[in-house]
């Protein structure tokens, strides 16, 4: 024991140092596994003389150790009663004890626990056991932070797409905003796959100067700053003695693991030089001996070995530990069959992990066959709020899609997922990654899924998720391989939509343009062109241009007879004359609009057009009048069950409280409305109903309306609503 050391570290060493797992000095001494996991978490400084005196029993302490051990904890620093909150990390919770990482844990957990030390990746190769690292020190170091948050990036591929990922994460329109001054620990796993958005965490840790990010990656990121922690193998023995093998860490796993699939399984002097020389064999990588510990439930160590020495031969280069892994792996799926063999395969079609739900929906129920995939340790089964979550170890993933040589798997899997973003499924808040999977796969080997619906319909799926950057560039590519010419029409479309929508007006012409070739004389693909036309000279204040665009949507809708085309364009026109300041011009046309969405009896488009009139009525005074239609409107989104468009009008019935002076009114809604557009991610009302509180409170002499209209400043709001801000703010 060294000088100096806490009491969590202590215990955590002389464990380690004796070969136990927590679970057996948990047996040895009589305490539970969770106590012996509080201690060395930190967690609990000060234990119960009790527990102390039944460690050292179980540690085999020496009079010494023991008085170094007692006043370690008589030493540690009391609770910090001020303070009662617990961080709960944002991360997956471990399922098994981590073997072997005394010495590493300890490392890692001392550099993302200074504050000097911004940014620490762990390295290695594939299965060496850097994401059990990083979750366990993300763990331990809880109590350090004030938040813990992890994020997987194994399912991404383009650099670009981090930044979005993380913010959603986070769920705030901005990471950098969401940690602000925040003491935070972020643990980003398998950011290999994303190398080149390194410059995207460097710009986080300058905007954020309490953040410390813990990386893994089988390379650095090469960030100045950088600290890293190389994760080698675990130690094998070279000696087949028994006794000379208890301090080896590969011995201990492959035993432990084993033991509990197969109990009373134990090293004897019989099994001894086997199970050295299949730890041996397996280059002492934590996720080969965990297949192979999945394999001994039912076999012997001598016939699991003799399949290994037959897999990697005697000339293996064993400095090549990948490759040994991936032999391993595949290895371990070779006594799969029929259903097995099939889930396994659909299940590498899924990206970000998979919920039971859509398994079945495109395999079917196969219970039985999930329990074979898990007890192989091929897959895991985690939680993710309350739902079951099943995954694939990253290493695992890139075996199965080298071994998938018929596209079915995938063409299922894409379809699926179409068929939820056409019915705009809820649940797709959470699987980004497979849809984007889909339209990859599509885009790649299967162009005839990209139906004009589903193009259509993924349009709307990015545009309600602020999505811009990723739904340009993924519409792009079905538009280059869609089968048809109307479904590569409306990807343009689509494209061209995300491009205006991520601030790019000229990009938005330029993909109209093609879109427009494509429709041809088609008058609703003609009739969108002009309409996002209008759209895109609007957002670059081009409003001569953008009134020409929408009046000719009109005239021809006029033309046609097409009432809901009509109903569109005056409620654009009502727009653009309210954001030039012609608001009796726009009560004009959103009256028009709403009177023919009343005569189609389009219930949303009727709210929309409330909406839409209940705006300019708030900025002309008229707070009693924009009242009654928001409060019509709002009624109506939460009948529909759109949180994000009650949220957005709730914030603006809320303004219009406050100019009623119906403080309390206006606070509620308020806060109802920022409640909303927060679990519905809708940055636009999030801003908006910051802004309400703000001048409510401001209006009452509270001075947290100041850090109100702030944070409100920080979402993407309109420009005269960015003006009311500053002018309330003034030079504060």
């Amino acid at each position: 024991m060294q000088s100096g050391q806490t009491l969590s570290e202590m215990v955590a060493g002389l464990r380690s140092s004796r070969g136990l797992s927590q679970e057996q000095l948990a047996e040895q001494s009589g305490i539970s596994v969770r106590a012996i996991g509080e201690i060395e978490r930190g967690a609990t400084r000060r234990p119960h003389r009790e527990t102390l005196r039944a460690l050292a029993g179980a540690l085999g302490l020496t009079p010494d150790e023991q008085e170094a051990f007692a006043r370690s904890a008589r030493t540690a620093p009391p609770p910090d009663t001020r303070r009662r909150r617990t961080v709960r990390p944002a991360l997956p919770a471990p399922v098994t004890s981590i073997v072997g990482r005394a010495d590493d844990l300890a490392a890692v957990l001392r550099l993302v626990q200074d504050p000097a030390v911004r940014l620490v990746t762990i390295t290695g190769t594939g299965g060496v056991g850097k994401t059990r690292l990083a979750l366990e020190a993300g763990w331990q170091a809880a109590s350090r932070f004030e938040a813990v948050h992890g994020l997987d990036l194994s399912a991404l591929r383009e650099p670009d797409d981090v930044p979005q990922a993380l913010a959603e994460s986070l769920r705030g329109p901005d990471p950098a905003t969401v940690i602000g001054d925040g003491r935070w620990l972020l643990v980003l796993d398998s950011f290999e796959h994303v190398a080149a958005s390194a410059t995207a965490i460097a710009a986080l840790l300058a905007g954020c100067p309490r953040l410390t990010v813990l990386v893994t990656s089988r390379s650095p990121l090469r960030l100045r700053g950088e600290h890293l922690w190389p994760l080698t193998p675990l130690s094998t023995p070279d000696s087949d003695d028994p006794a000379a093998m208890a301090g080896h860490a590969a011995v201990e796993l492959l035993v432990e693991r084993t033991a509990a699939v197969r109990p009373g399984f134990a090293l004897t002097g019989d099994n001894a030089a086997t199970v050295a020389a299949l730890c041996r064999r397996l280059d002492g990588l934590p996720l080969a001996l965990e297949l192979a510990a999945a394999r001994l439930r039912t076999q012997a160590p001598s016939q699991v070995l003799a399949q290994v020495r037959d897999l990697h031969g005697d000339t293996v280069d064993l400095a090549d530990r990948h490759l040994s892994l991936r032999r391993t792996v595949e290895w371990s799926t070779r006594g799969l069959t029929g259903p097995d063999r099939r889930l396994f395969g659909l299940l590498g079609a899924f990206a970000g992990g998979a919920d039971p739900v859509d398994v079945e929906a495109v395999f079917g129920a196969q219970p039985h066959s999930l329990a074979t995939l898990a007890a192989h340790s091929l897959v895991t089964v985690t939680d993710r709020a309350g739902h079951p979550r099943i995954g694939m170890l990253d290493t695992i993933r890139e075996v199965v899609e080298d071994q998938l040589t018929s596209t079915g798997d995938r063409d299922e899997h894409a379809a699926h997922f179409f068929r939820l973003v056409c019915a705009g499924d809820p649940r797709l808040g959470n699987e980004q990654d497979n849809v984007r999977a889909a339209i990859q796969h599509a885009v790649d080997a299967a162009p005839a899924l990209l139906h004009v619906a589903t193009v259509r319909a993924l349009t709307g799926h990015y545009v309600a998720r602020g999505r811009f950057a990723e739904g340009r560039r993924m519409l792009a590519g079905a538009a280059a391989t869609a089968p048809t010419e109307q479904a590569r029409a409306w990807a343009w479309h689509g494209a061209a939509v995300a491009a205006n929508q991520s601030g790019d007006p000229e990009a938005a012409l330029a993909l109209a343009a093609s879109a427009a070739a494509a429709f041809g004389a088609d008058p609703d693909g003609r009739a969108a062109t002009l309409t996002l036309i209008g759209n895109a000279h609007k957002f670059a204040g081009r409003y001569t241009d953008a009134a020409a665009a929408y009046t000719d949507v009109l005239d021809q809708a006029r033309t046609t007879g097409d009432v809901r085309r009509e109903a569109i364009a005056l409620n654009n026109l009502g727009a653009l004359a309210h954001d030039r300041g012609a608001h009796a011009q726009a009560i004009e046309y959103h009256d028009a609009a709403l009177r023919r969405k009343h005569e189609l009896g389009d219930r949303r488009g009727v709210a929309v057009a409330q909406l839409n009139l209940g705006a300019v009525r708030n900025d002309t005074g008229d707070h009693a009048g924009a009242a009654v239609l928001l409060t019509e409107a709002a009624a109506t989104f939460a009948a529909l069950g759109e949180p994000g468009s009650e949220a957005f009008t709730l914030a603006l019935l809320a303004r219009s409280h406050a100019g009623l002076a119906r403080w309390d009114d206006a606070t509620a809604t308020g806060k109802r409305a920022l409640d909303l557009a927060r679990r519905a991610e809708h940055a636009q009302a999030t801003g908006l109903a910051l802004l309400a509180l703000g001048e409510t409170a401001a209006a009452n002499g509270d001075p947290a309306g100041v850090a109100l209209l702030r944070e409100a400043l920080t979402f993407p709001i309109g420009l005269p609503d960015q003006a009311r801000i500053h002018d309330h703010l003034g030079g504060r």
